[in-house]
């Protein structure tokens, strides 16, 4: 029965009909100025000219089912005081549920040409949310400047590149756009530990989803990691041996397996992560689940 899901799959993606899909429903995604409301009654915004966000909207609100999945499971188990969301793009994940119990929601998002639709998403949310705050600028190991690369036609893909941090930054929030070639910003960098307080007996949740900036990301995080009970989710979709090392000195590591932790070594993750790009990530998730120890 996968095999042949997997063919169907095929064969949609390979002909017209997915393209008129995404046509008919961007269509609607611009009569309603960019409006979705997701399962938990929120209203997010999302631009009908990019992919992304037309495909947000054909998914209802959720786009990425496993992260989501997730992210919904760990705000239950763990009932965190606060959250960090890092690569929030249009707050998919970040108001996929609701939060007991928790004092400040923190979202991390760098690209100017999604933030007008989640400034818009972070003002609409009604008072059941907790206080969320909005950090317009790149997560990083360092305060700075980085251009951003972006394709036009879809959000989920940009990325850090020639990264020049330590330098103190006086660009406006929201980036400038480069005179380097290709389509890009130059915006402000800055670590995590150095925007958000927490106090001693906070419990964090945090998700990083940067394209391959990830360990500069959770670098710039460890004034909040040490000596606290936390929990996270990791892509590593884009890990090299340097980000495999880290997370395994630095936390507990489970890999997601149709959906069930499974904690492995950096022997383990190695080899996973290795299979997965080779055959296909299927049953095995992008993310990994990090955890305190």
């Amino acid at each position: 029965m996968s095999r042949l899901r997997s063919v169907l799959r095929h064969a949609y993606y390979q002909s017209g009909v997915r393209r008129a899909h995404i046509a008919a429903h961007r269509a609607a995604l611009r009569a309603r100025s960019g409006a979705i409301r997701n399962g938990v009654g929120v209203v997010l915004h999302a631009d009908p000219a990019d992919d992304r966000g037309t495909l947000l909207a054909m998914k209802r609100g959720i786009l990425d089912r496993r992260t989501v999945a997730t992210w919904r499971r760990l705000v239950a188990e763990e009932r965190p005081s606060v959250a960090i969301d890092v690569g929030a793009n249009y707050g998919e994940v970040a108001f996929s549920t609701r939060y007991p119990g928790l004092r400040e929601l923190h979202l991390v998002e760098p690209n100017p040409a999604v933030l007008r639709w989640l400034k818009e998403t972070v003002q609409g949310v009604d008072g059941d949310f907790p206080a969320v705050v909005l950090h317009t600028g790149a997560a990083s190991a360092a305060a700075g400047r980085a251009r951003l690369s972006f394709d036009a036609a879809y959000s989920g893909t940009a990325s850090l590149t020639d990264a020049r941090l330590g330098i103190e930054s006086n660009h406006r929030a929201g980036g400038q756009r480069s005179d380097a070639a290709g389509a890009g910003f130059e915006v402000e960098c800055f670590r995590i530990d150095e925007r958000v307080s927490l106090a001693d007996d906070d419990t964090l949740l945090f998700k990083v989803d940067v394209e391959g900036h990830e360990l500069a990301v959770l670098t710039g995080m460890s004034g909040l990691l040490d000596g606290r009970r936390a929990v996270g989710i990791c892509e590593v979709q884009h890990a090299d041996e340097e980000l495999i090392g880290y997370l395994c000195d630095t936390f507990d590591v489970h890999l997601l397996l149709r959906g069930e932790e499974s904690r492995v070594d950096v022997r383990q993750l190695r080899t996973a992560l290795a299979r997965a790009r080779e055959t296909g990530w299927g049953e095995l998730g992008k993310d990994v689940v990090l955890r305190s120890r």
